[in-house]
């Protein structure tokens, strides 16, 4: 029989750990202060994190910890030292991004267990081999990756695959965007994002304009899809949301668990239950089924419709509104009201009265139109129901209490049993302890366990109460600790922790200067170019005679060819099918690691270099050309560690890449009637961004910066320019 999916729940604090446990979670991640991509919401601090992972093991959910950030050079050892800690603290299993620390900890932390986290791009068979050969045991998917792929991987890969179902979706590709980056040095890939594909923006083709929210996409959600995922060989089910409520993780962790063994049956009410706690724009299956995923109307939680506006009664501080509602509206209810599909008023509900059934009353001081939508954006009664859930360990207790010697109470949970002494006791007098006393002051069990079953074996002795009451308060505290110890023991925990001797030292090697130049047009290419210029190629399509033809106009000089971030098996194909014509690789993404040997591909800008570590463990693979990020804000530490250094210092940046189409969403058209055209334009204030289409057997897009950026380098790195 195969084992059911894992129920994997994001938690930011206490309150969001407990409610994701009580409500069925298999395991929860989370961060820790610093290095992880949630840097600008509540994390837990370190002193925090030994008791949340000992709350999580009572209960026997896993912990898993994100340090899924690009670290620079000067913060190596203090990550390394903060995942030791973690590990010693019982941390199960470490989600990183870096390849640098990766390497780091798999040098220092032999026994660490690894998760390639999203921002690692990982979205075909191709990428989970290169990260499975370097000893990541489960991988987070792109979540752009597709059913096919994902039962290719499955089918192919022995390793764990763990995939979104619940959230927010960025528009931009995991990992590669760098648009705060470029705007406001916040870089999402350090955990700093400000979310400016929240904004409004204005699309123009140079004929038609749009306004709206068109880099906002909608909320997944895949309830309908978890059974396929499940079949495909998905083993973890995650839920994204460490920055919401503590209700948002109650509800969406208790809408899979409660789908997941009801045979991933699930009903409208469990998604209407979903919308309450949080919906951007009515859900969709992400990726899955060709939807439209921008929602331009409202960046932010709309919840679900329950009505509309009947009379309004303006008064001089308050109005009175009357409103037709299917939800029972209660005091601690807020609702939105829209016009139009745009939000014109939030109304936290204090004063209701319900007028007759479905009419209500209440008062504000926001100003309401007559035939307003109103929408239930938080379910009071359903909240204080979700984050009052509790669940509690059984525990059978046994009582001996014999004159002449000591009290022994045995307590036995789930198969772990312990006792613990008390005092010396005396023959009863008058009032020996009776079994109803025992059990009454026993059953006093706190908030982790319940009492399932008690026995009492004595001759007639007196106890005090207060004896009693210690003596079960050291049991409970007895029995918790060898819980936990078991779990630590089972999961090998200790092993995790040891740290090896040996240490990750980059070291500096012999610089070779060279230049590298980008290019998407080979007429556009300087004929006084140098020699020893490395050539990277960006074609807008990838046809094969076209490829052929320009590669034999280059007079046999080696040419590497920029490969797309994303590729599906058919696309894989037809890359390997132009690369036999004689290209080297310019790789954007991990399975481009594996299409070529070493020495005909490159490390390109796209996989995040930004710290020695990383260039000496492409080095050692035999990586000798590696482009570092756009994000190297540390690149005067960078060390060359034998292979030669470029970084980008005049070019146009590519601030996200996109897989949905957004000629599609606000243009029009299809496939078969594509309106694409090179005069695509965003405007975000007075910046402005252009599209560029990148085509093999699917369009993926850019969006580009419309200036040049130009920068100064050290004099250890080469220049990449592009044309």
């Amino acid at each position: 029989m195969t084992k059911s999916p894992e129920i994997l729940a994001p938690v930011g604090n206490f309150e969001s750990l407990r409610a994701a446990v009580y409500n069925g979670a298999d395991a929860v991640y989370l961060g820790v202060d610093a290095f992880n991509a949630r840097g600008n919401v509540q994390n837990f601090s370190r002193q925090q994190l030994p008791e949340a992972v000992k709350f999580a093991h009572f209960f026997g959910v896993k912990v898993y910890m994100t340090i899924n950030i690009l670290v620079f050079d000067s913060e190596m050892s203090d990550a390394v030292e903060l995942v030791g800690f973690a590990a010693k603290s019982g941390v199960d299993a470490f989600i990183v991004q870096d390849i640098g620390l990766a390497s780091a900890l798999r040098t220092t932390f032999p026994n660490i267990e690894l998760h390639a986290s999203t921002q690692m791009g990982i979205n075909n068979l191709e990428g989970v081999r290169a990260l499975a050969a370097l000893g990541f045991s489960r991988v987070v998917l792109a979540r752009e990756t597709p059913l096919a792929e994902i039962k290719r991987i499955h089918e192919n890969c022995d390793i764990e695959i763990e995939y979104f179902v619940q959230g927010a979706l960025c528009v931009a590709f995991s990992g590669n965007c760098y648009l705060c980056s470029a705007l406001a040095n916040a870089s999402g890939n350090r955990g700093q994002c400000k979310q400016f594909c929240r904004l409004q923006y204005t699309m123009s083709d140079g004929k038609n304009q749009k306004n709206g929210y068109l880099l906002s996409t909608k909320d997944f959600r895949r309830l309908p899809s978890l059974k396929m995922l499940a079949e495909c060989g998905v083993t973890s089910f995650k839920i994204e949301g460490r920055a919401r409520r503590a209700a948002y993780v109650a509800q969406a962790t208790a809408a899979y668990r409660k789908c997941v063994d009801n045979n991933f049956e699930f009903t409208q009410s469990d998604i209407d239950e979903l919308k309450k706690v949080y919906n951007r724009g009515d859900y969709i299956e992400g990726y899955f089924k060709n939807q439209r995923i921008i929602y331009p109307f409202a960046q932010n939680h709309i919840g679900i419709k329950i009505g509309s506006v009947l009379a309004v009664k303006k008064g001089k501080r308050f109005n009175e509104v009357t409103i037709q509602s299917s939800h029972c509206l209660c005091r601690g209810d807020s609702i939105k009201l829209f016009c139009d599909n745009k939000e014109v008023a939030v109304i936290s509900i204090y004063d209701v009265h319900m007028i007759k059934q479905g009419i209500y009353k209440i008062t504000t001081t926001a100003q309401v139109s007559c035939g307003a939508e109103v929408r239930l954006i938080v379910d009071s009664k359903q909240e204080s129901e979700l984050l009052s859930q509790k669940s509690r360990r059984e525990v059978s207790m046994t009582l001996d209490l014999f004159a002449t010697k000591p009290a022994v109470l045995h307590l036995q949970s789930g198969g772990i049993s312990v006792s613990v002494q008390g005092a010396i006791l005396e023959k009863a007098a008058n009032c020996p302890l009776s079994e109803s006393d025992a059990k009454r002051q026993l059953s006093k069990t706190g908030e982790f366990f319940v009492l399932s079953d008690f026995k009492l074996n004595t001759d007639g002795v007196f106890m005090p109460i207060s004896a009693l009451n210690q003596l079960r308060r050291d049991g409970l505290e007895m029995l918790a600790q060898a819980i936990c110890d078991d779990y630590n023991s089972r999961n090998k925990i200790k092993e995790k922790a040891v740290r090896a001797d040996n240490q990750v030292k980059p070291f500096n090697a012999p610089f070779c200067f060279s230049q590298m130049i980008l290019f998407s047009d080979v007429a556009s290419l300087p004929k006084d170019m140098p020699d020893d210029s490395i050539l990277v190629y960006q074609p807008s399509e990838f046809d094969y005679e076209k490829l052929a033809g320009d590669f034999n106009k280059l007079g046999g000089r080696q040419v590497y060819l920029s490969l797309p971030a994303m590729a599906g098996e058919g696309e894989v194909k037809k890359i390997k099918e132009v690369l036999s014509i004689g290209y080297g690789v310019y790789a954007n993404n991990y399975y481009a690691l594996e299409l070529l040997p070493r020495q005909k591909t490159i490390i390109g800008s796209n996989m995040n270099v930004t710290n020695s570590f990383a260039v000496l463990h492409y080095s050692n693979q035999g990586f000798k050309n590696i482009v570092l990020s756009i994000e190297n804000f540390d690149i005067d530490h960078i060390q060359n560690s034998g292979a030669r250094l470029f970084a980008l210092c005049d070019y146009r940046s590519e601030y996200m890449i996109f897989r949905h189409c957004p000629v599609k969403e606000h243009i029009g058209g299809n496939c078969d009637s594509c309106k694409w055209n090179e005069n695509i334009k965003y405007f975000l204030n007075k910046k402005t961004f252009y599209l560029v289409r990148r085509r093999i057997n699917t369009c993926q897009f850019l969006l580009k910066s419309d200036e040049k950026i130009t920068r100064n380098l050290p004099k250890n790195i080469c220049s990449a320019i592009e044309l």
